[in-house]
């Protein structure tokens, strides 16, 4: 069995043990799957030098909800789960993971969470590639082959759970292993983990990206002093303005045409193209503290319609 290590959740002991390596929470920021991190920022957090993300009223929801979800899942799946917490590998001291909860008898992670309705599609076939890389990680950390999800939508209830599971098989002629999907997928992620911890200890942040999470890390980390002067290369202002100024074109442009493609759907939520539905109109209402927040928006699927780029 991994080590447990004997830290409260949200303590400042918790925070900083898990400041220590590589968790399932940080393994889809550190792949480029998160789409509220960036690997910028994470490394900036591991070191110190930037807050650990705060809890808000979202992050308290799923917690609250985390007990219901694990009944359902117990219920569903007929097997009894063990509170988790958060446990180090014993073959690799930096990969870690928080488990919200594991199976009595075989310590098979099983994963939490709720999700909104109107990204309920993203779960049609499988947990989305974020959720899948985090529950991954825990069952290498806690090196099983088997793992579970089980998610409530909101505000719907609607509840649903996935099972992922190695199998890689032994070849009798060569005493060798065929490594299925997973397990590939785990050795990936493995080394990505690891030189992301390596980065740390040697001091090497990630290069820059164009995600909000790395925008906001440097302006965090570089607070402005008055009355100090700094030079900067021309070209890098001349591009900003430029694309500046194309992205506003470009924005006017979609504006321009989703305003054609409402005037075709009228009153039609599902648009299809050859009989092949390409998009979805989503009218949310939602509820936020002393008001209703409307969101009506154009959903595009995943799925190519003719006219793309092939």
């Amino acid at each position: 069995m991994p080590e447990l290590i004997d830290v409260q959740p949200g303590t400042p002991e918790w925070h900083d043990a898990r400041r220590q390596g590589v968790t399932a929470t940080d393994i889809p920021v550190i792949l480029g799957i998160s789409t509220y991190d960036s690997a910028y920022s994470l490394y900036y957090r591991k070191r110190g030098e930037l807050p650990d993300a705060g809890d808000n009223d979202r992050f308290r929801l799923g917690r609250e909800l985390e007990p219901y979800i694990l009944d359902r899942w117990q219920e569903d799946a007929e097997r009894t789960v063990v509170k988790g917490g958060l446990y180090r590998s014993d073959d690799r001291p930096w990969q870690m993971a928080t488990l919200d909860a594991f199976t009595y008898d075989t310590d098979e992670p099983v994963e939490v969470k709720s999700w909104a309705d109107a990204d309920k599609h993203t779960w049609d076939e499988s947990p989305p590639p974020s959720v899948r890389a985090q529950l991954l990680w825990q069952m290498d950390t806690m090196s099983v082959a088997r793992g579970h999800v089980a998610v409530v939508f909101l505000p719907s209830g609607e509840f649903r759970s996935f099972t992922l599971e190695c199998s890689c098989e032994v070849e009798a002629d060569t005493n060798g292993t065929i490594l299925c999907e997973l397990h590939e997928d785990i050795l990936m992620m493995r080394s990505a983990g690891f030189d992301f911890h390596m980065r740390i200890i040697d001091g090497q942040p990630p290069s820059l990206d164009g995600s909000v999470a790395t925008l906001a890390a440097v302006r965090a980390r570089l607070i402005p002093a008055p009355g100090v002067t700094a030079e900067i290369e021309p070209m890098l202002l001349s591009m900003l303005r430029n694309y500046r100024a194309e992205v506003k074109e470009i924005e006017a442009a979609a504006r321009v045409l989703e305003a054609k493609i409402r005037e075709i759907a009228g009153e039609a939520t599902v648009l299809t193209i050859d009989g092949q539905t390409v998009a979805r109109r989503v009218i949310v209402n939602a509820p936020v503290k002393a008001h209703t927040r409307h969101s009506d928006y154009i959903r595009i699927t995943n799925q190519k319609g003719p006219g793309d780029d092939q």
